[in-house]
């Protein structure tokens, strides 16, 4: 809670400065040569990118930082652009992103992911972030392309005003990856013949496990998960109900009944004691592999590496109902293998009003989605990482899949980058925890015939106007700590869910229905704005 607080204090603080700042910096304002050509490596007088973003745990346990990284540092010598890459802690990301633009001097570029109260958006009205859309269109053609590939595509890539304010993931879609998993060993110790479908299978065998003390599974430290909160016709948060209007999944009835069924698990035993003392992905791994929990929400070639390296078997199960043949609307990713481009804001990346030269910058960033740096960040260094074969296919060599030093579950972001641009391959192509196993491919398509899911009350991923965002940002933070505090409550007894409706009366004095309105207004925007008919 104090550091939550902290959180929101120097939010707060940024924001005001912003601001106070005046008006925000466009691009329209930096000179920029239209007849310009991009080519690799650029010419550059020895300017250095400071870059700051998160660095991913994995590659954490390995390097302090990305500088030590292999294929970052290929891509300075291909792109002819040094940089020099800072991360926050840890678990401190949004606190430290907070303190380094109070702070004032920022880098060239930030990968602000969702950190940034307001988004990108919101941090070109600041004046912090520069807006890029006459430099993408000269200084990053292969970018531009992309993301004017189709309607939806461009939609997403700007913000409501029409600007193209960060660069964001661009990826060929791929099988859903999180499921349920379970170990082999266990299903088969309490004599469960066939994988759960219904919450009453669940039931089943997390009561054959409590009565041997061995708790089902580890909640996210929030203790909400979507697939079980899916049954119920909500999500962890805006969604688009049935009738097209957007709602809010922890502001609902039904989100009763879901805190129903947790509670109940967690008085029978079924749920880990502890979930909520901030387990790390890694802690709640370890807890399965260890056998101290019979299943793990994860990526299913995660969860079956994390198995096979104490010789255990891990297998997933299909997305929880309430009854067979119920149909899902909540999932974010399709079965459809072909490279269909979507853009992803939750992993933006801006180019600060501080950077002495802009236009490198977004030369920098583009390489990333050129063919040759999708190449080299999806499969690492050719002829080391991965081989290509006569007919034009790549092969990840023993140095990605039998690496001595780092494990399999590692390289992926030690000698590859896996947050990147996917162009012409979609996920698990290019991922070596499947393809260096077979079965781990076929274990993600275990339920790609499922007829009975879709993603039509998914809300895009949309970025929300300036003022929007920020108004929202402004209403959620207390809510969602709120959300946080009460779930748990609820979930672990100490707050009777008789009290629901005491609940649900202080989110809406908080101003839940006011955040659930500026998101319908917003997606009604988004939904009605300008596409490629405008350019």
């Amino acid at each position: 809670m104090k550091k939550t607080l902290t959180i929101m204090l120097i939010l707060g603080f940024v924001l005001s400065l912003a601001f106070a700042g005046g008006s925000a910096e466009s691009s329209s304002s930096i000179e920029i040569d239209e007849d310009f050509v991009v080519t690799y490596p650029v010419e550059n007088d020895g300017y250095t990118l400071d870059i700051w973003c998160p660095i991913q745990a994995p590659a954490a346990k390995y390097i302090t930082s990305y500088n030590e990284q292999e294929v970052y540092n290929q891509i300075s010598v291909n792109t002819g652009i040094s940089t020099n890459y800072m991360h926050p802690a840890l678990g401190q990301e949004a606190e430290q992103l907070g303190l380094l633009i109070a702070g004032g001097d920022l880098p060239d570029i930030i990968q602000i992911r969702n950190l940034y109260s307001g988004g990108a958006s919101s941090g070109v009205e600041d004046g912090i972030f520069l807006d890029l859309t006459d430099l993408v269109k000269t200084y990053a053609p292969d970018y531009y392309a992309l993301i004017t590939k189709d309607d939806l595509t461009y939609k997403l890539a700007t913000d409501n005003d029409g600007r193209i304010v960060a660069f964001h993931l661009l990826k060929s879609t791929a099988p859903e990856f999180n499921r349920m998993n379970f170990i082999s060993a266990v299903i088969d110790k309490y004599g469960i013949d066939e994988m759960p479908v219904t919450i009453d299978d669940y039931e089943e065998i997390f009561s054959k496990m409590a009565a041997d003390g061995l708790a089902g599974i580890a909640l996210p430290m929030n203790g909400r998960l979507d697939q079980f909160m899916w049954p119920y016709g909500i999500t962890n948060d805006f969604y688009i109900k049935e009738d097209g209007t957007v709602g809010y999944g922890p502001y609902t009835e039904n989100y009763k009944d879901y805190l129903e069924l947790m509670h109940s698990w967690y008085e029978k035993g079924y749920i880990y004691k502890d979930f909520m003392s901030n387990l790390s992905t890694n802690q709640r791994r370890a807890l399965y592999s260890n056998l101290q929990v019979g299943m793990l929400y994860d990526s299913v070639d995660l969860a079956k590496s994390q198995a096979e390296s104490v010789g255990l078997e891990s297998i997933p199960a299909n997305y929880p109902r309430l009854y067979e043949g119920q149909k899902l609307h909540f999932q974010t990713v399709n079965f459809d293998t072909l490279p269909v481009t979507v853009a992803d804001s939750t992993m933006a990346t801006v180019v600060t009003s501080d950077c002495e030269h802009p236009e490198l910058a977004v030369q920098y960033l583009n390489y990333f989605y050129t063919q040759e740096g999708a190449d080299l960040c999806n499969w690492g260094i050719k002829d080391k990482a991965y081989t290509v074969d006569e007919n034009g296919e790549k092969h990840f060599t023993d140095y990605m899949l039998n690496n001595p030093e780092i494990a399999l579950g590692d390289v992926q972001t030690m000698l590859k980058i896996h947050l990147t641009a996917k162009l012409s391959e979609p996920d698990v192509v290019c991922n070596p925890n499947v393809v260096s196993n077979e079965e781990a491919l076929e274990l993600r398509m275990l339920y790609a015939d499922d007829p009975d899911v879709d993603n039509s009350q998914v809300l895009p991923t949309f970025d929300l106007s300036a003022d929007a965002s920020y108004d929202r940002s402004k209403i959620m933070r207390d809510i969602t700590t709120y959300i946080d505090e009460m779930t748990i409550k609820f979930i672990t007894g100490v707050t009777p869910l008789d009290e629901y409706d005491d609940y649900m009366a202080q989110l809406k004095q908080m101003g839940i229905e006011d955040a659930i309105q500026i998101t319908q207004e917003e997606y009604m925007k988004f939904m009605s704005k300008p596409g490629l008919e405008s350019l």
